[in-house]
């Protein structure tokens, strides 16, 4: 399996960005396209998530940086998927930057 990490910055507190990327992931419909089985389980308290679909796993932090947070994703891909990596990178970034600017 390959892994490779995506960082988006956003401008939003820790509590708010989590809060935003937990309704756009438990919505699911823009991920779903890519995996009809995904599922995300979530932790307030640390502010992560877990997330798997039928081929692939994802960790997911929302943390504190300056006067915003940073969104940390740690992709877990099978190594026939890593020619996608750049495709899920793109698709991600874009999500995070619909949903949270």
């Amino acid at each position: 399996m390959g892994k490779f990490t995506i960082n988006h910055d956003v401008k939003q507190p820790v509590d708010e960005a989590f809060e935003k990327v937990q309704q756009v992931l438990s919505k699911g419909d823009e991920l779903k396209k890519y995996d009809p089985k995904i599922d995300c389980s979530f932790d307030s308290a640390s502010k992560t998530c877990k997330i798997k679909g039928s081929q692939f796993k994802a960790d997911l932090q929302v943390s504190s940086k300056g006067s915003g947070s940073l969104i940390s994703v740690t992709v877990d891909l099978p190594l026939l998927l890593t020619p996608f990596k750049g495709k899920i990178t793109e698709s991600l970034v874009k999500l995070f930057s619909k949903h949270l600017g």
